[in-house]
């Protein structure tokens, strides 16, 4: 793994551990396992190739739009970890954020 990807990982390690502190807290123990199964870029690129945001991302939307910072959609979208991904997968992070209204990450500038 790459310097970059292994600090996405950890990146995404870092953002399961802020879903802990959440009221209420958020547990996602299939994320934590695509983690230690695929890495962060791995389950970045399986989370972004569905039709749908996944079931983390609407329980951080559900706690309040501003927690979807904690996704990895959000993660996607800044940097360095944004050289990772291609400019179809950031559209699709883009998009889903979008549709709930979250701000992008300041990086992010792209319509």
């Amino acid at each position: 793994m790459n310097e970059l990807a292994e600090s996405f990982h950890q990146e995404l390690l870092a953002i399961y551990d802020a879903a802990l502190k959440l009221r209420p807290p958020y547990r996602s123990a299939p994320f934590l396992r695509m983690l230690g199964e695929h890495g962060g870029k791995g389950t970045a690129d399986r989370l972004l190739a569905t039709n749908k945001p996944s079931q983390g991302f609407t329980e951080l939307f559900l706690r309040g739009k501003e927690n979807l910072r904690l996704s990895v959609e959000y993660a996607v979208l800044r940097e360095p970890w944004r050289a990772l991904f291609t400019a179809e997968q950031r559209a699709v992070a883009r998009r889903r954020l979008k549709e709930v209204e979250c701000p992008l990450p300041p990086e992010d500038s792209a319509p």
